[in-house]
């Protein structure tokens, strides 16, 4: 293929990312292509792997839980990372809901975490709603498909039957919802600690292709944190037992010296501001930091375990294993304790 040609781009559907808006604002001037929407990731490799398209889009977690990228294929890169967050979709914010409110959630993470914000909420599944209210399931509720969860849950809230539900934000883009939406963020308030890290390859797009493509043809749109993220978030998850994967919160960013030298100041963090804080008041590096954290709450949300480094970039991935491994001693201690019985 010739590099004045068009690139064909395979287009997998996913629930887990917005894959129908990634190259949406990509003008022509910048990469010709044609999009091409499969019936499935299977399908996208297949005609990866027989030449019918160029490169596949695809959710990263959708990806790291399949065994579709062997021999033959590699990650050319990631798209910027966007909607990793989830929204509370009610007329209040968490902290402002009514007391025992009820909160629905297909994410198991996510029930967690509010379950740690608030213990008074009754935070539920669409199953356990359905069970514990004796109701028949509705038709239109299809198992594992977040539009029309979100389409059930309006209606109970519309109704009152619920105070809230929370969907993964692009979804609530996508349906074109118009209703009220809260940020469940991994930034705490000023005056919080609690955060909402986002689930494992949360926003993460991949672009993958045969071995021997050349990345320099799509690289205006790649992005290296995506892609650290991505790299970094295969090395944890590689180590994980597979139980704990629908539980864990994970969060890879890069940072900037600056702003990390800022959230230090508000927090009245001593240690990282006089390790980012010569003598004489300058900054010790310029140079770009990654930022990993790993957090597993307990089903109750009243126990958790955290992990986090902020390590220089080009040391990220030894960093990494060594964190791992000190991650895995806290889980196998915290599993001794009898209020961690529950992960």
């Amino acid at each position: 293929m010739s590099e004045e040609s068009v690139l064909r781009i395979a287009r997998a559907p996913t629930n887990s990312a917005d894959l129908l808006g990634a190259l949406a604002n990509i003008e022509s001037s910048v990469l010709e292509y044609e999009e091409i929407s499969v019936a499935s990731l299977e399908d996208g490799f297949k005609m990866l792997d027989d030449g019918n398209t160029d490169l596949l889009l695809g959710a990263a977690i959708d990806i790291s839980n399949s065994n579709l990228l062997s021999e033959g294929f590699q990650v050319v890169g990631a798209l910027p990372l966007r909607d990793w967050n989830s929204v509370l979709v009610s007329e209040d914010r968490p902290r402002h809901l009514p007391k025992n409110a009820i909160v629905l959630s297909e994410n198991q993470l996510v029930r967690r975490q509010l379950r740690r914000l608030r213990s008074d909420l009754r935070v539920r599944s669409a199953n356990a709603h359905i069970g514990i209210e004796e109701s028949e399931r509705p038709e239109e509720l299809i198992e594992g498909d977040l539009f029309s969860f979100s389409r059930w849950a309006e209606e109970l809230r519309q109704t009152e039957e619920i105070d809230g539900y929370v969907i993964p934000r692009h979804i609530h883009r996508l349906a074109g919802m118009k209703t009220r939406r809260h940020a469940l963020s991994q930034d705490p308030a000023e005056d919080e600690l609690i955060r909402f890290l986002p689930s494992p390859h949360a926003g993460t797009i991949l672009v993958v292709g045969r071995i021997g493509f050349p990345r320099q043809r799509f690289s205006e749109l790649l992005d290296d944190e995506a892609e650290t993220s991505w790299r970094i978030g295969e090395i944890i998850l590689s180590e994980m037992d597979e139980e704990l994967k629908s539980k864990v919160g994970i969060l890879v960013r890069h940072r900037q010296p600056a702003t990390l030298l800022r959230e230090a100041e508000r927090k009245k963090d001593l240690l990282t501001h006089n390790v980012l804080i010569d003598p004489e008041g300058e900054l010790t590096t310029s140079e770009t930091k990654v930022d990993i954290q790993i957090e597993l709450i307990g089903h109750r949300g009243n126990s958790t375990i955290s992990i986090q480094r902020i390590v220089d970039l080009e040391d990220a991935i030894v960093a990494t294993r060594f964190m791992v491994e000190d991650w895995k001693k806290l889980v196998k201690l915290g599993g001794q304790r009898s209020d961690f019985l529950d992960l």
